[in-house]
């Protein structure tokens, strides 16, 4: 039997553990679904890697961090803005975030958005850890809005709905098995 402080340390990285997936399951979501084919300048990105570069609490139901997405651009330079995303468990909201102002250049280059995880209201701290233990990606689904400016000016906003994060995942661990 473990003594109680190894046992107190398996808690708290189970619980590291758990927060990353949230997290990186948020930072996916505003970053990696605009992969998806929907606006011409998103549709050509291609992402190479992503990885979670910092995650800090910021209150007991919330937490700043940063990722670090290296991409492909094949369009020209722009700006996203205005990033927000919605990441509902078993239909309802579980947790939201925005991001900040986020310029990509073109040709391969590294992005670094940052910006901040919070539990929706109807979410109780009881209902994160349970999740933590046992994370099915396939329970959740995302929304993601953002402002897309290229560089003459112009603006759009691109909006995705319902996107199954369990589909996205997967997808994106085959491509990189396939490496």
């Amino acid at each position: 039997m473990a003594p109680p402080m190894a046992a107190t340390a398996q808690r708290k990285m189970r619980n590291m553990k758990g927060i990353r997936h949230l997290t990186l399951l948020t930072a996916m979501l505003v970053t990696l679904m605009g992969g998806q084919p929907a606006r011409a300048q998103l549709s050509r990105l291609k992402f190479l890697n992503y990885k979670i570069t910092s995650i800090v609490p910021s209150g007991f139901r919330s937490v700043r961090g940063a990722v670090e997405v290296t991409l492909t651009n094949d369009t020209t330079a722009f700006t996203m803005s205005d990033i927000q995303g919605l990441v509902y468990r078993n239909g309802k909201p579980f947790v939201h975030g925005v991001c900040n102002d986020t310029h990509v250049a073109r040709g391969t280059v590294t992005v670094r958005p940052a910006g901040t995880v919070q539990l929706c209201d109807s979410v109780s701290i009881w209902t994160v850890m349970r999740c933590m233990i046992d994370f099915d990606p396939d329970e959740y689904s995302g929304d993601l809005s953002m402002v897309i400016t290229d560089a003459k000016g112009h603006q759009r906003t691109y909006t995705k709905e319902g996107v199954p994060v369990g589909k996205l995942l997967n997808n994106k661990l085959k491509k990189k098995k396939k490496k």
